[in-house]
Formats: C-alpha cells, sequence, structure tokens
C-alpha cells in the first residue's frame, strides 16, 4: 500500500515524538504550512516553487529524501504522443532553369551592363583611395551630452508589488498585527514614526495612514499583518520582513529606508 506524503511526514514526525511547535521551532515553518503539508493541501494553497520548497525543508528535517516526495506530491506531466504520420517535405521549385529560358530584352541587358562597369569601378575607387571618400559621406551627428544628462525622470521607479490589494485611492489604509511570539517591529505611516520597540507574544496593533506604511520586522515568520481586512500572504512576509504598504499592493521596501 502506497501512503501519501502527507502521511509519510505525520508518520515520521510521530516515531520521532516531536510536536507541529517542536517542528515549527527547528524550521522556522508557520503550523499551518506543516499542517497543510501533512494534509496533502499546500499545493492547492501556494505556488508549487514555495510548496516544493517547504516539503524539502521539512522532509530534510525528518531524515527523508525530499526527491521521491516531491515527483509523489508533483509528478511529472505524460509525454507528448508524436503523431504517426510524418510531414511531407516540401516541394521542389526549379525556378533557375525557367529565368534561364526568359528572353531579356536588349535595352535591359544594356542597362544592367552599365550599372556593372560603374560598380567595378567604384570598387577601385574605394580600394585606392578609401578614406577620401568616406570623408565625403555625411555622418548623422551625436547627441549632445547636455541634453542627456538634462533629461530627467518625471517620477521614481516603484519597485512591483509582491501581493496586489484591491483598494481605492481615496481609502484610508488600516494595518493590524498579531504576534505569534516575541518580535521587534518598526512601523512608519506617511513617513511618521508610530511603532520601534519589541512586542511581546500575543501582542497586537492597528494604525491607520493616508497613503503608506513601512514596516519591518525582525521575526516576520512570527506575525500576521491584516490590511483593511484582507490578509497580507504569509510567504511575503516570512520571505522579506521588509514591506512597503500602499494602495498598489504590498512591495518590498527598498533597504535605504530605515
Amino acid at each position: 500500500m502506497t501512503h501519501t506524503v502527507g502521511a509519510q511526514l505525520q508518520r515520521m514526525r510521530h516515531e520521532r515524538k516531536l510536536s507541529l511547535a517542536d517542528v515549527t521551532k527547528e524550521t522556522k515553518i508557520q503550523p499551518w504550512v506543516l499542517e497543510a503539508l501533512e494534509a496533502d493541501r499546500l499545493q492547492e494553497q501556494m505556488s508549487p516553487i514555495y510548496a516544493k520548497g517547504f516539503l524539502s525543508t521539512y522532509a530534510r528535517f525528518l531524515h527523508l529524501a525530499p526527491e521521491p516526495l516531491i515527483v509523489q506530491l508533483f509528478p511529472p506531466p505524460p509525454p507528448a504522443v508524436e503523431s504517426a504520420s510524418q510531414p511531407l517535405p516540401p516541394p521542389t521549385i526549379h525556378v533557375l532553369p525557367a529565368l534561364m529560358r526568359l528572353r531579356v530584352p536588349h535595352a535591359w541587358r544594356r542597362r544592367l551592363g552599365i550599372a556593372v562597369t560603374i560598380s567595378v569601378l567604384f570598387a577601385g575607387l574605394m580600394a585606392s583611395h578609401p578614406a577620401r571618400l568616406l570623408s565625403r559621406v555625411p555622418h548623422a551627428k551625436a547627441p549632445k551630452l547636455a541634453s542627456l544628462t538634462a533629461m530627467k525622470v518625471s517620477e521614481p521607479i516603484k519597485p512591483p508589488p509582491l501581493q496586489s490589494v484591491a483598494l481605492l485611492p481615496t481609502q484610508s489604509l488600516e494595518l493590524a498585527v498579531n504576534t505569534h511570539h516575541t518580535t521587534w517591529m518598526q512601523v512608519r505611516a506617511d513617513g511618521k514614526l508610530l511603532l520601534q520597540q519589541r512586542l511581546a507574544r500575543g501582542a497586537s496593533g492597528h494604525w491607520t495612514a493616508n497613503k503608506q506604511f513601512e514596516v519591518i520586522v525582525s521575526k516576520p515568520s512570527q506575525v500576521e499583518l491584516t490590511l483593511n481586512g484582507q490578509s497580507i500572504d504569509a510567504l511575503v512576509i516570512a520571505h522579506e520582513g521588509r514591506l512597503l504598504i500602499t494602495h498598489r499592493g504590498i512591495a518590498k521596501l527598498p533597504d535605504d529606508q530605515e
């Protein structure tokens, strides 16, 4: 009987007499992610690249080979069936014999001979005096450096959002936080410092901003954040820890902004 990936993970965890809290403490993987892995549901809740990463980390912690589990959870697609009929080669068209049978008028032959003579003369002049001929060819003027340096960017380039949100520009931004463990946190609303301290386990907070929030968390895997009632993706918090929250969405806070 073949056990599912989640059943194998759960059995090995029970054999080592570990709780989900013990695994979270050692691997920094959230308990809800571990529960989804053991229930074979994580691939339905997040991107395969993140699901494979969490599965690989959890398997190695339990001393299991991650590759067979990844293949079992994400089987490769079946190979494409090749068509039995081979495409026919394109038909061969003999153009040259047909052209050779065409009769060219005398006037055309005369013009062709003049063109060939001019080309031969020009090639000879280029071989003997290339610099003199090239000097008479007009060159396009290069743009002045001053005109290039005078160009200004109308707006600073903003980082792409890590998570989009459905908010109107006229809405106020409502940010709420709940901590699962003691962590240090800094919150700025529209450039004003609202919080910069260590929060105890189980602490909560709520702030309002008109344009943006700048959030820094020392232990991003230990907090839950919501924006106007919408949950911010745990992966966005856990993999960054520095968030720039605007009406466009949640992006990474640049390192030069503290």
